[in-house]
């Protein structure tokens, strides 16, 4: 399962970026094509470089000449609501080239070259609302099959030819992986590689469960609250499986097994029947405890929600600093 982040072309912060890289298999960038080292930042290049982050170039995804005339002429009309003077934002010149809007934007004075030659700057409306458009484009091209992430609030906007449901499954997903899998900052690119690979099961599990909660939600501003009643739920639910996580290593080992097979061959071997019943009782008691403590542990495993408990033990943020970050 693959996300697409817009607008930037470097990700957020650790605290954001981090539970979406225990989600998602990928991550991509819409990115123009040039050098790696001036378009994105360190961190996000050293994820490029352990295959968690990809830039995509959006002109084979994002290419629709008849609906760019409907996003220019929408606007041209929202320009005519917008006071002077707002703040601005540069797009990369690359990332719409090969559109309409670089060219017939200019001429209406919505963006101007800056930066040099690669950037232009414009409106944060307008720029936050064609990187919106290119976004939702490239979502919806059948070879690329990505679901939108960013850290923006223009995202809960509706954009043209996107259905409202989309954008509040892509605000719900973006909730419940923040509160659900609040990964510590400071975790290693390694350590949350390698908590994937050990948990593939879980993860394809914990994917199932928070799909589901989007699709079985209401939609719409009135069904927010049915949402939030059902992600508590789950917030609750994975305190409790960390519970049993917890309580799952201070159980009984199985060395204490095997090590209390040894009084009752010292028994027999003395004819010490006595201690010997009773050393069997002793390991009969084990063998019944054990058994339980697998079955248990084994419905815990099976739950839906249990990736994201195995995080909040293995990798989440243990000081309050980790918060603040």
């Amino acid at each position: 399962m693959d996300a697409l982040f817009y607008p930037t072309l470097s990700l957020p912060g650790s605290a954001w970026t981090n539970p979406n890289l225990l989600y998602f298999d990928q991550i991509g960038v819409i990115a123009p094509h040039g050098d790696e080292r001036e378009l994105f930042d360190f961190p996000t290049r050293i994820l490029m470089e352990h295959g968690l982050v990809r830039p995509i170039h959006p002109e084979p995804y994002a290419t629709n000449e008849e609906d760019d005339a409907i996003v220019l002429g929408h606007l041209l009309g929202m320009a005519q609501t917008q006071r002077a003077g707002g703040p601005v934002t540069r797009i990369h010149l690359g990332k719409i080239a090969y559109t309409r809007f670089p060219s017939e934007l200019r001429e209406f004075g919505l963006l101007w070259p800056t930066y040099g030659d690669g950037w232009l700057e414009g409106p944060t409306w307008v720029c936050d609302y064609v990187m919106s458009v290119l976004a939702t484009r490239m979502m919806s091209h059948p070879h690329l099959n990505v679901s939108l992430l960013t850290n923006q609030p223009f995202a809960n906007r509706l954009v043209v030819g996107l259905p409202q449901k989309r954008p509040s499954a892509m605000t719900r997903r973006m909730q419940a992986l923040a509160r659900l899998l609040p990964v510590g900052p400071d975790a290693e690119i390694h350590d949350i590689m390698r908590f994937r690979d050990d948990h593939r099961r879980e993860l394809k599990h914990f994917r199932q469960f928070v799909e589901q909660l989007i699709v079985r939600s209401k939609e719409g501003p009135e069904g927010q609250g049915d949402f939030e009643a059902r992600l508590r739920e789950a917030e609750r639910l994975k305190a409790h499986l960390v519970d049993e996580l917890r309580a799952m290593r201070s159980r009984i080992p199985p060395a204490a097994i095997v090590l209390s097979v040894a009084p009752i061959a010292a028994s027999l071997i003395e004819n010490a029947y006595y201690s010997a019943a009773t050393a069997v009782a002793g390991l009969g008691y084990l063998l019944y405890t054990r058994a339980g403590e697998s079955r248990r542990e084994r419905e815990v495993m099976s739950d839906k929600i249990v990736y994201a408990a195995l995080a909040s033990r293995d990798i989440a943020a243990r000081r309050a600093e980790d918060v603040l970050r």
